[in-house]
């Protein structure tokens, strides 16, 4: 059972590429949105003048979204810098090495992570399911 779990978490390398990906994106969306500030937010915020309150509420909504993004943006820098992939001219490992590959490892994160017991009833609820329904039927 122990190795399920395992084969379940990801390892340091994977989940140190998705933390680079994720402050890729997170960064390239603040820049999006300075972009955005810095170029047509001013447009925007005039249309709204005929309705004050519209105009003030996207004010605050513009203000709390530069702050919080003044925020991420050194924070991603940070996961950036701390979770660069590896060089890609690496050799790989020789084949002995490598750990065998479960079946399970195949399979998307959320569906390793439901316990095989839970997976493997779920074909007999449906055959007990499908009795019922001919007993139902007849």
């Amino acid at each position: 059972m122990s190795t399920e779990s395992q084969a379940s978490v990801p390892s340091a390398r994977r989940r140190s590429v998705m933390l680079f990906r994720r402050a890729r994106t997170a960064l390239g969306l603040v820049g999006l949105f300075w972009l955005w500030l810095l170029l047509g937010s001013a447009g925007f915020v005039a249309s709204l003048f005929d309705r004050p309150f519209y105009a003030m509420l996207a004010m605050y909504a513009v203000g709390t979204l530069t702050l919080i993004s003044l925020l991420i943006a050194p924070v991603a820098l940070a996961y950036l810098l701390m979770n660069r992939p590896g060089k890609t001219g690496q050799m790989p490992a020789p084949a002995a090495e490598q750990p065998q590959k479960s079946v399970r490892s195949e399979l998307a994160p959320v569906i390793r992570m439901i316990p095989r017991k839970v997976k493997d009833s779920s074909t007999s609820l449906g055959t007990k399911a499908a009795a019922k329904w001919r007993d139902l039927a007849s």
